[in-house]
């Protein structure tokens, strides 16, 4: 079990809105590190998703569905009729919003990560490069990259007309790039062409997780660089900036569309 949350008021007792005649109380310490209101919006997100008869509750499909998310298998009705006795709201009826706020006050840290990522994939990242990226609905998978370990820094380096397509150099500038440093995962995302010449603006796609250690997101960085040789003019050099100074044999565990499970 991982570590759990101690509330001084339970979120399930605060008011929904602020106002409403209320005494003002002493600050609450944070839940999951988020504020209360804030915590509660992002559970109702977590509804949304996987409420799919959209009849406000989560039953047990749903909570299976959930749980398999946050990387948990939710293993026989039984479970779920015990979890719901936990809970104390009654199985035949679900887990309302409620229910939610409070299994996630108690759930560990590492499940409400994962639950909340399958939500908002680069949810509590780091994003270095470009403030944001040309909108298209089109993506590519990033499959190719040269990688190098070093004492305290680790390094992943894109090849732009090698690991993508010849003339590529030509095409990506600094704007087009996007890196998301988490403490155990990576995500890029590069906006161009699907090939050279192309006119459709594609979002090339490399995920990392996890990282093969855990990293200092603040310190990791990304650079398009002028390079000479036989990949070309340009390539992309990250730069992660170990935890902890230890032996990476690979950047980690490599994933080039959907999130990983």
């Amino acid at each position: 079990a991982g570590e759990r949350t101690k509330l001084t008021t339970p979120v399930t007792e605060l008011p929904d809105a602020e106002g409403g005649g209320a005494t003002a109380a002493p600050e609450r310490r944070s839940i999951k590190s988020l504020s209360p209101v804030e915590f509660r919006a992002r559970c109702d997100l977590i509804v949304e998703k996987f409420d799919a008869d959209r009849d406000g509750a989560l039953r047990l499909e749903e909570v299976a569905r959930l749980m398999e998310a946050g990387g948990r298998k939710l293993e026989s009705r039984e479970a779920y009729a015990g979890l719901c006795g936990k809970l104390g709201c009654d199985a035949a009826a679900g887990l309302n919003r409620k229910d939610v706020y409070r299994f996630f006050e108690k759930a560990p840290q590492a499940l409400w990560d994962e639950v909340y990522r399958s939500v908002d994939p680069l949810a509590g990242m780091v994003r270095k490069g470009a403030e944001s990226l040309p909108s298209t609905a089109l993506e590519r998978p990033l499959q190719e990259f040269l990688f190098e370990d070093g004492e305290q820094f680790a390094f992943l380096r894109v090849e732009l007309n090698a690991h993508m397509y010849y003339g590529a150099a030509e095409l990506v500038t600094k704007d087009m790039v996007q890196a998301y440093f988490g403490s155990q995962r990576f995500e890029l995302h590069i906006c161009a062409p699907g090939a050279f010449g192309g006119k459709d603006l594609y979002k090339w796609r490399l995920i990392v997780a996890p990282l093969s250690g855990e990293v200092v997101p603040d310190d990791c960085t990304v650079e398009l660089e002028e390079t000479t040789g036989r990949f070309g003019s340009q390539r992309l050099e990250i730069r992660f900036m170990k935890a902890k100074k230890k032996k990476w044999y690979k950047v980690g565990q490599v994933s080039t569309g959907a999130a990983p499970e």
